[in-house]
């Protein structure tokens, strides 16, 4: 069981609003926040994505000069790296027992090469679609010498902590059921959805293989129903963003 689960808000990140709704033109900027989640154990923290990776610090203008100029626009800060995130929450690097990475996406794993020793869950489909392109930018979400635990499908990391296979918007993507000691079941769908418009209205956006993201989206509809979690949380809403408790409180 989950002793407390934190959102951890992570800075934001820029995005072409046709990224987020594939029915609105492109031209606009929206700025969506960036998560990670730490979970307080009996075993000790885990940590559920890192944000962003510390080379956006103050670098605004990091893609300028490339094909994702004008449409991926980093906005974090110093306090925002996973190191002072951690620091802020009266932990550090050593003390994380295991990450989670949902995907190895910029402003999902930026903060991966932190943990050099540290267990790092992700779907092998996941690694090897990542590890060697270059489109999965920076190079710091694609390191390929850390303790990677490769996944061929759903995994139970430790007692509350299931990880579920939902690939489509990205080859090897995961979402996250958690049951917590305060809250009970939490679903964390990370980008399966970017918004509840995307999960509940079918509101196309930015994946891999729409037809797999929609299996998923389906096959975590059926969670809810199954388990009734008290809260589902997706993965760059704006509007739920606004109303979401972070450190420090828990659930």
């Amino acid at each position: 069981m989950i002793q407390k689960l934190y959102f951890l808000q992570m800075g934001y990140c820029g995005l072409d609003q046709s990224a987020l709704n594939g029915n609105l033109p492109t031209g606009k900027i929206m700025y969506v926040p960036v998560w990670s989640f730490l979970l307080e154990t009996s075993d000790g923290p885990i940590l559920i994505d890192t944000g962003m990776p510390d080379s956006f610090v103050n670098q605004p203008n990091y893609y300028a000069g490339t094909r994702r100029e004008g449409k991926l626009i980093p906005d974090m800060q110093p306090q925002h790296t996973i190191p002072e995130t951690l620091k802020r929450l009266g932990y550090s690097i050593k003390d994380i027992q295991a990450v989670i990475s949902s995907h190895l996406h910029l402003d999902h794993a930026g903060g991966n090469h932190h943990f050099q020793d540290v267990p790092i869950y992700v779907q092998r489909a996941e690694y090897h679609e990542a590890i060697h392109n270059e489109d999965y930018s920076p190079i710091e979400c694609r390191e390929p010498n850390l303790n990677y635990h490769l996944l061929d499908g759903d995994y139970e990391v430790a007692p509350g902590i299931q990880l579920l296979s939902t690939p489509g918007h990205s080859a090897g993507h995961q979402s996250v059921l958690l049951n917590t000691e305060k809250s009970g079941s939490i679903l964390l769908t990370v980008d399966v959805s970017y918004t509840r418009d995307n999960f509940e209205r079918g509101i196309p956006f930015a994946v891999k293989d729409a037809q797999q993201n929609q299996q998923a989206i389906q096959r975590l509809q059926q969670v809810i129903q199954d388990k009734q979690p008290q809260i589902v949380f997706f993965g760059h809403d704006i509007e739920q963003a606004k109303h979401q408790q972070v450190y420090p409180s828990f659930f």
